[in-house]
């Protein structure tokens, strides 16, 4: 396996810039953050180990609408805080979970049944039904409070090209639009994987291709410590549940092979650095990845058998940067 991993030192510049920069712009991403409305009827800190229900009964088909307010500190003196629409779930009945799509937005019943909302924060999901792994879970005040209104109009959609769908556990959002052979990414303190399914063997010829730009990345510092893990990537994911993600990194070195710095990630994700720094932001790249090959040299053998899904990865939750970029002519075969 080729993993590598910086050395304690660099590791701890990295945890020590990012101190610097988070210390000084707290102040002003908590002015920029809403609180929660005192007249909304459901109010989440976090610490809930079970959902909450709304008290509102839902048909199949029916609209309605949410108002998320307010916001949850991870750790407010150095501004790691989770906005509404980055944690908020629903669920209908017991059916499957969605996540807001926006801190404002109309909606589609899914399912009949009692509409009910939970926050994940740095929880996990144990499946699509929102029973959470077992974790502690605290109060990260001050909280988030949520109004739910019937609604005429139509639903709010998220834009994403067709045939691709969003990851389940990190839930829908407004990160990528455009059509399928020229995908648009836009992050700003949320995170969205977006997939689309395939099912094809993987042999040694098996090829990855894309073009991509990106016009900004993130994060400004090495992205292998959980609170600096803000990327753009795309990968592939295996029927051995392993994905191996190709990603731009800000400060890592070209070819650096490290496993995902996030709990429960860790155990399935594996990070190559294929581009770093400024140079060449801006600017279209194409790419060509000889999967097999990468797959034995970062992951080691057996192979898997089959390619299962193509991934883009978008992450800006910890740090609240800005990530910008398209990704064009993906292919597999």
């Amino acid at each position: 396996m080729r993993e590598t991993r910086r050395s304690m030192v660099a590791r701890a510049g990295t945890l020590a810039g990012f101190l610097r920069k988070q210390v000084g712009s707290a102040g002003a991403i908590a002015a920029g953050l809403t609180l929660p409305d005192p007249a909304a009827p459901i109010r989440l800190d976090g610490s809930e180990s079970d959902w909450t229900a709304s008290g509102h009964l839902l048909a199949a088909g029916e609209r309605f609408r949410v108002v998320a307010t307010g916001h949850q500190w991870l750790a407010k003196p150095i501004g790691l805080v989770i906005e509404p629409r980055a944690t908020v779930f629903m669920r209908i009945g017991d059916g499957a979970i969605r996540k807001l799509v926006a801190d404002d937005a109309v909606y589609e019943a899914w399912e009949g049944g009692e509409l009910a909302f939970l926050t994940k924060a740095l929880s996990e999901f144990a499946d699509e039904r929102g029973n959470l792994l077992p974790g502690k879970r605290r109060a990260q005040g001050p909280g988030i409070a949520l109004r739910v209104e019937r609604a005429q109009g139509p639903a709010d959609g998220t834009g994403q090209p067709d045939g691709w769908h969003y990851l389940w556990r990190l839930g829908d959002g407004r990160i990528y639009t455009g059509d399928p052979d020229d995908i648009a990414v836009s992050t700003h303190g949320d995170v969205g994987i977006l997939q689309r399914p395939l099912d094809l063997p993987l042999t040694r010829e098996t090829v990855l291709s894309w073009d991509w730009l990106i016009e900004r990345l993130p994060s400004d510092l090495p992205e292998d410590l959980a609170f600096t893990h803000d990327y753009l990537s795309i990968a592939v994911e295996f029927d051995n549940g392993r994905d191996l993600t190709y990603m731009w990194s800000a400060g890592l070195p070209e070819g650096h092979v490290f496993r995902c710095p996030l709990e429960w990630w860790c155990e399935r994700e594996t990070h190559w650095v294929l581009r770093s720094g400024a140079g060449g932001l801006g600017q279209w790249h194409s790419e060509r990845r000889m999967v097999a090959a990468d797959y034995a040299e970062a992951l080691g053998e057996p192979l898997p058998q089959r390619i299962v899904r193509v991934w883009l990865i978008a992450n800006s939750i910890f740090q609240r940067g800005h990530g910008e970029g398209r990704f064009a002519r993906i292919a597999v075969g």
